[in-house]
């Protein structure tokens, strides 16, 4: 039957192996768990490439992109999208314009 204890330190007693101020992932936004977790793969890819494991380090890096990909998308207001259409439009219509003055 496997263990269900807490990971300790080897030669710590009553420490856990988890740090005491990680943050709660009931209260966690999708970002902030999405950053967390990039933080997390960093470290692990640095520990990697430190202990030469470079067969571990690809996938981690791709694990890492896409968490800090997640964690820092930029929400565009409606209004810029609404102007940005706007722009759209009007080059189309230059361009119209252009090709039917030759």
């Amino acid at each position: 039957m496997p263990s269900t204890t807490t990971p300790r330190i080897a030669g710590v007693e009553n420490k856990s192996v988890l740090p005491s101020n990680l943050p709660n992932p009931d209260s966690m936004t999708q970002r902030q768990t999405a950053q967390y977790v990039a933080d997390m793969v960093l470290e692990l890819r640095k520990m990697s490439k430190a202990q030469g494991l470079f067969k571990v380090m690809p996938p981690l890096e791709y694990a890492y992109y896409e968490a800090f990909t997640l964690a820092n998308q930029v929400d565009v207001p409606k209004e810029e999208l609404d102007h940005l259409r706007q722009l759209e439009q009007a080059g189309r219509d230059q361009e119209k314009a252009i090709c039917n003055d030759y």
